[in-house]
């Protein structure tokens, strides 16, 4: 970025690899003497990126039992000797912090979608498809896609239905 006292200037660098299929077209957008840049990419492939661990924090009977003893045990004489309000206040979060996650420990477990055997490779792309079903509806106000809309998850209801029952 380059500033002066009268005008800021933003460079952009944008590194494309030359397999992929892609153009360039200027674009006056009437906001400054300079063209805007609109750069198009075709046939363009995201991968999505699953992740199967989800983090919970322990919380029963005991960590609360423990949560509600060690502030106690704590001394909190270097926050009340503090002048200023927001460095006392930093302090006090700090220790607060440091109790809460000693006495809630993070649990990582791997997200487990054996529970339900039942949902196939099929009822997933069904649920995906209803999905993007759905935010057809909302976009479109037209009778017949809200009829077909309510069909289909009427169908697929009864699917996820007969699926459960199998197993």
């Amino acid at each position: 970025m380059r500033k002066s006292k009268v005008s800021t200037t933003a460079f952009d660098n944008i590194f494309i690899t030359r397999t992929k299929s892609y153009f360039i077209n200027p674009h006056v957008n009437g906001l400054s003497d300079h063209e805007a840049q609109i750069i198009v990419m075709e046939n363009i492939v995201l991968t999505k990126q699953i992740n199967n661990i989800t983090t919970k924090r322990v919380i029963n009977d005991q960590s609360i039992l423990e949560f509600q003893l060690v502030p106690s045990h704590k001394n909190w004489e270097e926050i009340f000797m503090e002048d200023d309000a927001n460095t006392s206040f930093n302090k006090f979060l700090t220790i607060y912090l440091k109790i809460f996650h000693t006495c809630f420990i993070k649990k990582h477990t791997n997200f487990n979608t054996i529970s339900k055997p039942w949902i196939t490779k099929g009822i997933k792309t069904s649920c995906n498809r209803k999905r993007e079903l759905y935010l057809k509806v909302g976009d479109n106000n037209e009778m017949e896609h809200k009829l077909y809309y309510k069909q289909y998850c009427k169908i697929l209801y009864e699917v996820i239905k007969e699926a459960n029952k199998l197993l």
